[in-house]
């Protein structure tokens, strides 16, 4: 006879445990996200293959001189026109297996120790993505993006992929650091550009960790407690203030390059800071159908006595730059003394921007 009372408590368990790691992991990994938070956000195509698309509204030029009394022909009114930029979506994950041994003699929840692990390896996935689709990017249609390299003198523009200015990246030296002046500049060229505050009143500066540890010494840095009201607006992931109308988010996951002579040494480092405007880069939505959690539990063919659960993730994701008008990478240097590394190397140093993604 089947214990119908067994086989729900055990199912009605499992989906609590599983509801249970899911939350973990969620509310660890989103409380990571830097430049996610930041992206023109789309949802996983269904039924369109492997590649996500967002149409950009075109700006008309400008405006005509009337003629009194001649009315317009409609013929000649402008058009609205898109431009389609599009991204192939690539699925990312990774797992983790425990034993019944460990879980049973540990005193911590084991399974809960690594879907945090799980969580803040996914949003450093996520993150890296979503920087080196901005700082990488192709051009979008014949635009590029624009990088600033700060010199002892002045800062050396280009605009092009960061394959070709290498020679840029080379002039940064650790002396070269960032200073309040540049967002300032950033910010004034946006407006130059025409392009509109990310939220309608500010502008968005994301700083490597490097930098913003440098920029936070300022005297002329606001922190984010002297214009945030309390219950009014609202603080983004990794906040640190504001100046200049442009608020600073200081990322962990950005940009750090190294010219092709640097070696390791940290004086040769450049790390890129994205300062932007509305609409700069797009990324897929990945909660809820773009990502999955997963707990797999129960006897099989190479698990015969039941001595593993696995816990992992995966996620459907692409990131693109959209508009390349619309922000621009400052590459400076930082008052950092420890070298980084190739991503291979197998050390908690600070890793430069890998190719892998």
């Amino acid at each position: 006879m089947t214990d119908f009372l067994a086989t729900t408590l055990n199912t009605d368990v499992s989906n609590t445990i599983k509801t249970y790691y899911d939350r973990v992991l969620l509310e660890t990994m989103e409380s990571e996200l830097r430049f996610h938070q930041f992206a023109d956000k789309k949802p996983v195509p269904k039924g369109e293959g492997t590649s996500v698309k967002w149409n950009i509204v075109k700006n008309f030029d400008m405006g005509r001189i009337l003629t009194e009394g001649q009315a317009g022909t409609v013929s000649a009114g402008r058009n609205l026109s898109t431009l389609a930029v599009s991204a192939i979506v690539q699925q990312y994950g990774d797992w983790c297996p425990v034993s019944d041994v460990a879980q049973a003699a540990s005193i911590m929840d084991v399974g809960k120790q690594a879907v945090e692990r799980l969580a803040y390896q996914m949003a450093k996935t996520i993150e890296r993505v979503t920087a080196n689709a901005i700082v990488n990017g192709v051009s979008t249609a014949g635009q590029n993006v624009q990088h600033w390299f700060k010199t002892s003198t002045e800062f050396t523009k280009y605009y092009g992929m960061t394959s070709t200015i290498s020679a840029g990246i080379m002039t940064v030296s650790a002396t070269n650091i960032m200073a309040v002046s540049d967002i300032k500049d950033a910010v004034y060229q946006l407006k130059k550009q025409g392009v509109k505050p990310y939220d309608g009143k500010d502008y968005i500066g994301i700083l490597p960790t490097e930098v913003a540890a440098n920029i936070a010494g300022d005297s002329t840095f606001i922190g984010f407690h002297q214009y945030v009201e309390k219950g009014v607006d609202n603080l983004y992931n990794g906040e640190l203030g504001k100046v200049y109308g442009c608020r600073l988010v200081d990322a962990p996951e950005g940009p750090v390059k190294r010219g092709s002579n640097a070696g390791g040494t940290a004086s040769t480092m450049a790390y890129g800071s994205i300062i932007m405007g509305k609409g700069f880069y797009g990324a897929v939505e990945f909660f809820g159908e773009g990502m999955s959690t997963h707990m797999v539990k129960g006897a099989t063919k190479s698990d015969p006595l039941d001595q593993f659960s696995i816990y992992g993730w995966k996620a459907n994701y692409a990131a693109k730059t959209l508009n390349p008008s619309a922000g621009l990478v400052l590459w400076t240097g930082a008052r950092e003394t420890t070298a980084a590394y190739a991503e291979s190397a197998n050390s908690g140093l600070r890793h430069e921007d890998p190719s892998s993604y």
